[in-house]
């Protein structure tokens, strides 16, 4: 896997850290919302090109930007 790497998107930095789970791969990703709270979730591979995000009571937004998170990690790899 890569190294670790961050992209900015929506105006906000978001650090992505490749990890491995099993024989799940994938990436925990940190990103800080307005008012500074610094929300962490992971995203694993569904497909070889595809990934979703796995975490609990992340909040709307975040969600919102799963297809542009994929592409960001697409073209990372």
């Amino acid at each position: 896997m890569n190294n670790l790497f961050n992209k900015i998107v929506n105006n906000r930095q978001f650090n992505f850290q490749p990890l491995e789970f099993g024989n799940k791969t994938g990436y925990h990703v940190d990103v800080k919302d307005a008012e500074g709270t610094r929300w962490e979730f992971s995203m694993f591979h569904t497909t070889e090109k595809e990934l979703k995000i796995e975490g609990e009571n992340l909040p709307g937004w975040i969600m919102e930007l799963e297809p542009e998170l994929n592409r960001v990690v697409s073209e990372h790899e």
